[in-house]
């Protein structure tokens, strides 16, 4: 996940740069933050590449709601959040489809209940494709078509269900499992193997030792075991 952080004090800026590394160390999501201290600086160097933002809403220049606005109308899948002093001053982020707003002084676990709540819905707003650099060539994927991942050595081979149903595709790429396992976790990815990372919502069937996903039989380490059961229910739940 890729997050901007703006707000013009730069010890509200650190605090929430700690916040996100150590929701990234509790969860193994890997996470890369940008810092801008003000709304202004945002936009003049604003990509559509950030998953979620979070905004201070007041700040000198072009305020928080305001930026918000300006962010909405040129990127309609990033999630946001908004940090104030006072709660009322939140009241327009309906108009931004802002997901919530966390009030300062920020408590860590006040943060991370909220901020999960934005990973999830960053997963589900995103275009949710992915590009692989493969042996053949770049070829972008659909993230929910990847039914599971598989590794060899030095190479990882993405199983990629096809849009007509008809079997998959497989696409070999270098790469490590570690990486991707960081990656696709937000997605409903989990590790089930050393050698394996599975679509939890392509899961047919759980063995004691082993699972079926999209027909193929994938054996389960007993490291991950309670893993893949919380994200098996998780994706069940919806």
């Amino acid at each position: 996940m890729r997050v901007a952080i703006v707000d013009d004090e730069a010890t509200e800026r650190e605090t929430l740069r700690s916040y996100l590394e150590r929701y990234a160390a509790e969860s193994g999501t890997a996470i890369e933050a940008d810092l801008y201290p003000s709304g202004d600086d945002l936009l003049a160097h604003y990509q559509l590449v950030y998953d979620i933002i979070f905004f201070d809403i007041e700040m000198p220049g072009t305020n928080g709601i305001e930026t918000a606005r300006k962010v909405r109308a040129q990127d309609d899948s990033v999630t946001i959040l908004f940090v104030t002093n006072i709660a009322q001053y939140a009241i327009n982020a309906f108009e931004v489809e802002a997901i919530d707003y966390v009030i300062k002084p920020m408590e860590y676990y006040d943060f991370a209940m909220k901020f999960r709540r934005a990973v999830k819905r960053a997963a589900q707003r995103s275009t949710r494709e992915l590009l692989l650099d493969t042996v053949d060539g770049s070829v972008r994927v659909a993230i929910p078509n990847i039914t599971y991942v598989e590794g060899f050595d030095h190479y990882l081979v993405y199983h990629v269900r096809n849009a007509q149903g008809s079997g998959d595709t497989e696409h070999s790429i270098r790469g490590n499992m570690r990486d991707h396992e960081a990656m696709l976790k937000p997605y409903g990815f989990c590790r089930v193997h050393r050698s394996y990372l599975v679509n939890a919502a392509c899961i047919d069937v759980i063995h004691a030792n082993d699972l079926v996903v999209a027909g193929t039989e994938i054996p389960i380490g007993r490291s991950y075991k309670k893993d893949l059961m919380q994200a098996y229910f998780q994706s069940v739940r919806g």
